[in-house]
């Protein structure tokens, strides 16, 4: 898949403005200055001047009487004259006081960095190109006078014009062969040509008999119910529902099927998960620094969307609910609340406010409407119509929002809790308030009095800072101090808060939602997206390109529901045809606009603009049903067509844009993963809940939308088979094969515990082994709902006689964990391996740092100690025969501070064999000719001596081993091992898989069981 172009104009001053320093020479500024040295200046010399010169010589500041803010002030100059001359660097008075050069240097601050001085001189040799300084007579006339102006042009592209409902083309009336049907004289006339009966059919056949082809033959029944269903549900039919299809005869068969699909529980995960791509969901908020990175209630929003595309709600409603739900009329059922998950579970930025809002502008204008708004942020669009006031227009309405978690539970469970909570909360306000009084009243005393208080009372007041509460040690020392009554109410306060404590109700699941703020936030533009240079101020409403006559500022709060009445309203026409396209390219494998996430002029144009129109009106027209739309897409020819490739029409149109057969398609992680589990009889349909972990040794069973998204550290297996990235909206997943995928499907645990759970079905388990003909048309039933052909039996025949793998197996040479080192034996008594391996290191726990023990880690590298010579990091290397070692190794501590870190060779044999400290430098851990026995361990210990701070060490080993009387290194008998290149997650070896395990494991590996047909 193509990235989006969208995002070109992030990188585009840089190279812009290097293209315009390789040429200034051939392409000097005069009247007119080149787009190229335009961008330049808004690149380069516009942020430079900004910083370095416009502080002091702007129209409130104008020291020497130059101003710097405009290119005539720079002219008009002071009573030296001009600052600068246009092409001339030596008589450009500006080039030399940045030089330093002369008398004046400037800023006075310091010189500007060399490069930043070439800037200035380069624009000055260009001609000093300046936008935004005049109103050329073209501009005039086109109505532009420094205020952005949509043209007539930019209002005619196809995707800002108002939808059609155009009529549906006639088909039929010319040959295969293109050539148009004659009569002869003696022919009576021609009885109409039968129209289908989709209409969808008819736009794609109109498309195709231009080019005088034809839509392919329907594919056979299995595949046709293989492929819708794991287009509505993602998961393989079972042989059952493919016989009941394959017998029913009826005309309306495949209809039933697609109605049974769309009304199962399992529609609704398949396609939220596919909206979740758009929404980049995720359950945590990247980097935070210290602050807690997860989003505790996420999957509430996750669920809403399940049971959104399960009911069937109205898209327009949806969309409202995502945007504005706190601001509709909701009743008793605050579930939608958590909707607004859609707004607020975007990456964190380090709680940046601008690029938290600039995210919500990006999900809501690029994921509904197919917009590229945020290209807008520093500038007016390069490319479509959106001017930088319309960007800030939008900031100003989510800016106005704050984030909350209102409890979404049905209202038996919520009012109670909410009830408890107000009461604890109260009580625990009103003990705060009375510490308060108290100790005041206590430093009052002090004041007036010294010997009133005792010593005791004085110190520990004098350790409270001002607003500070005791802990309870000191306010035990307090109590007697207080007053009589309000030391008892203060007592009967506690004793309550415990009481409730004890007692609370069932916690209701809780929404990340927002609000409008108490002040509503009145938007400037910010110039070059610097909130510290604030431009003219802008009202918060809908954009310009889709807005018709004048356009009013949003009243309602902050705006998000009248922004949402926007983006639904009939006269938008790039909702539903951005929503229509997207759900057309999941059941097509690509859209009728093959860029879903950029409906503007860098994106593509559609293949069949008439249908997208037809179906986008009928989308609205059916009440915005996503059900409905799925059903007549489903139901037409066009889908039911063959993937086989034809070489004519292959030929004519390579990329099957025309739609002559069907797209084959790969399955996705969720859909091969669930499948996976499904066809071991495993996969737990429980559906809702907090989000669990999928990719650790003890996975989940449960379908892959309810699996834990970590957005900093988004897993390898996630990475592998092309999930879509949470940091930003995803319009489509790309689409790549590469080798880990394969290696996935050989090698991980995973994969080999279905494999033997497909073998142990019961299905296949009562087969005798003596009749493997019997147990692989039984396994080609329940993985692909087909009967094997004599060759394949005979292929498994032949696989299933091979000799079994070897029963032995060799203990992994190196283990990972920690402990110490005995001084008094010189042995390591205890090791205690990590428990966690992620992010290709091993830490103490799922979080790092570890609550208890911290940064304790190893890498393939080196790692970090404990905070103790107790909890020293070990890379543990044990040997499985008599060997002799010879040893190489290096340590380094590359910080500057600290006191280094200890390291030892400890032999489970010999003792301590090295003893050393790396301090800011490094140090040699080299032995030779060790005698080793087979189970002997040799540790690599490292501890953190007297101080734990900046103890990051990198220390790599290498083991070179051979057997008694063949010392001579390099011998064919020689074995190497390297702590660097052998570090990884240690699999406990696996039993040893039988015949049968490895033939259904070759099965769930197929191209058939990973493809949809």
């Amino acid at each position: 898949m193509i990235k989006p172009f969208y995002c070109f104009n992030l990188i585009s001053g840089g190279l812009l403005a290097a293209l315009c320093l390789a040429h200034a020479d051939e392409a000097p500024a005069k009247d007119t200055p080149t787009p190229q040295q335009l961008e330049y200046f808004e690149a380069k010399v516009r942020p430079l001047l900004h910083e370095k010169c416009q502080p002091c010589h702007n129209d409130q500041a104008q020291l020497g009487g130059v101003r710097l803010d405009s290119l005539a002030a720079m002219f008009k100059g002071n009573s030296g004259g001009s600052v600068i001359v246009p092409g001339d660097i030596e008589k450009s008075t500006l080039v030399h006081v940045i030089r330093y050069d002369d008398k004046i240097k400037m800023p006075p601050s310091g010189k500007m960095k060399p490069e930043e001085i070439a800037i200035l001189t380069e624009w000055v040799k260009m001609g000093t190109p300046w936008t935004n300084e005049k109103v050329s007579e073209a501009a005039k006339k086109a109505g532009k006078t420094g205020e952005y102006t949509i043209t007539e042009a930019q209002r005619k592209f196809w995707s800002f014009q108002p939808i059609r409902n155009p009529v549906i083309p006639k088909v039929g009336l010319t040959k295969a062969t293109g050539a148009k049907t004659s009569r002869t004289k003696t022919a009576k006339a021609t009885k109409p040509v039968p129209q289908p009966a989709n209409p969808i059919d008819a736009f794609v056949m109109a498309k195709l008999e231009a080019q005088k082809l034809r839509l392919s033959p329907q594919a056979d029944r299995r595949t046709l119910i293989r492929r819708a269903t794991f287009d509505l549900i993602g998961l393989p039919p079972t042989p059952e529902e493919v016989a009941d299809f394959l017998n029913d005869k009826a005309p309306n068969a495949f209809a039933n099927v697609v109605d049974r699909l769309l009304s199962s529980p399992r529609y609704g995960e398949r396609w939220g998960r596919r909206w979740l791509d758009v929404a980049r969901y995720a359950d945590t908020k990247g980097y935070t620094f210290q602050e807690d990175s997860t989003y505790h209630n996420a999957y509430t929003y996750r669920d809403y969307v399940i049971r959104a595309f399960n009911e069937d709600l109205p898209y327009d409603r949806f969309i409202k609910e995502q945007l504005a739900a706190d601001q509709l009329d909701l009743g008793d059922d605050k579930r939608p609340l958590a909707a607004l998950g859609y707004l607020t579970l975007g990456r964190k930025f380090l709680n940046d406010y601008q690029l938290i809002n600039d995210d919500k502008i990006d999900v809501t204008t690029r994921g509904l409407m197919g917009l590229t708004v945020s290209c807008a942020r520093c500038h007016d669009h390069k490319f479509d119509p959106i001017p930088t006031a319309d960007y800030y227009s939008l900031f100003g309405v989510f800016a106005s929002s704050v984030e909350t978690s209102p409890a979404i539970s049905p209202k038996p469970i919520r009012d109670p809790y909410e009830a408890h909570q107000a009461l604890t909360d109260k009580h625990e306000t009103e003990r705060k308030n009375l510490l308060h009084a108290q100790i005041n009243r206590l430093r009052e005393m002090g004041k007036k009095d010294a010997n009133s208080l005792s010593e005791e009372v004085k110190k520990i007041l004098q350790s409270l800072r001002e607003g500070d509460l005791p802990d309870a040690a000191k306010l035990a020392k307090l109590m007697p101090a207080f007053e009589p009554e309000p030391a008892k109410h203060y007592k009967w306060l506690v004793s309550e808060i415990e009481t409730l404590k004890k007692t609370e109700p069932q916690k209701p699941e809780f929404a990340t939602a927002l609000k409008d703020g108490k002040d509503l936030y009145n938007p400037r533009i910010f110039k070059r997206g610097n909130d510290g240079n604030q431009g003219d101020a802008v009202p918060r409403r809908f954009l310009a390109i889709l807005s018709n006559g004048e356009r009013k500022p949003f009243v309602k709060g902050g705006g998000r529901l009248e922004l949402a009445e926007a983006i639904v309203s009939p006269q938008n026409p790039l909702t539903p045809r951005v929503m229509v396209n997207r759900v057309w390219l999941y059941h097509f494998g690509a859209g009728l606009v093959r860029t879903p996430g950029d409906f503007g002029t860098r994106g593509e144009a559609p293949t069949h603009p008439e249908l997208l129109d037809y179906l986008a009106s009928r989308f609205m027209e059916e009440g915005w049903s996503i059900k409905k739309l799925h059903r007549l897409m489903m139901l037409s020819q066009t889908y039911a067509q063959s993937s086989t490739e034809n070489r004519v029409a292959a030929a004519k149109d390579p990329e099957n844009r025309l739609l002559y057969r069907q797209n084959r398609q790969r399955l996705d992680l969720e859909a091969l993963r669930d499948s996976a589990l499904w066809a071991s009889g495993k996969l737990d349909l429980t559906m809702g809940g907090p989000s669990v972990p999928i990719v650790d040794a003890k996975y989940t069973p449960r379908r892959t939308v309810y699996g834990f998204i970590e957005r900093q550290n988004l897993p390898g297996l996630f990475r592998t088979f092309d999930f879509a990235s949470p940091d930003a909206s995803s319009a489509q997943r790309f689409r790549t094969s590469v080798p880990q995928q394969a290696l996935f499907m050989m090698n991980s645990p995973f994969l080999l515990d279905q494999a033997k759970g497909l073998a142990s079905r019961p299905q296949l388990a009562k087969i005798p082994e003596g009749d493997p003909a019997t147990r692989i048309k039984t396994a080609y039933q329940l993985l692909f709902q087909r009967a094997p052909d004599a060759d394949e039996i005979a292929l498994g025949k032949a696989f299933l006689t091979r000799p079994a793998l070897s029963t032995t197996t060799e203990k992994p040479a190196w283990s990972y964990g920690y402990g110490g080192v005995d001084e008094k034996t010189g042995r390591v008594p205890s090791f205690t391996p990590y428990a966690k391996f992620k992010d290709n290191r091993w830490q103490v726990s799922d979080q790092f740092p570890d609550p208890k023990l911290n940064y304790l880690l190893l890498t393939p590298e080196g790692g970090h100690p404990g905070s103790d010579a107790l909890h020293a990091t070990i890379r543990r290397w044990t040997s499985s025969k008599n060997l002799h070692l010879n040893l190489t190794g290096l340590v380094k501590h590359p910080a500057e501070q600290g006191d280094g870190v200890r390291v030892r060779v400890v032999s489970s044999r010999w003792g301590v064999l090295v003893n050393t400290t790396a301090f800011h430098g490094e140090a040699k851990t080299d032995l030779a000719d060790i005698d080793v026995r087979a189970g002997d361990t040799l540790d690599f210990v490292t501890d953190c001596r007297k101080d734990n701070s900046f103890d990051s060490f990198a220390w790599t080993v290498s083991l070179k081993g051979y057997s008694s009387g063949l010392k001579t290194v390099g011998n064919e008998s020689t074995l190497v091992w390297s702590s660097q290149a052998d570090f990884g997650g240690v699999v406990p070896p696996a039993s040893v898989m039988s015949s049968w395990e490895r033939y259904t494991q070759a099965l769930l590996m197929t191209n058939e069981f990973c493809f949809v047909d």
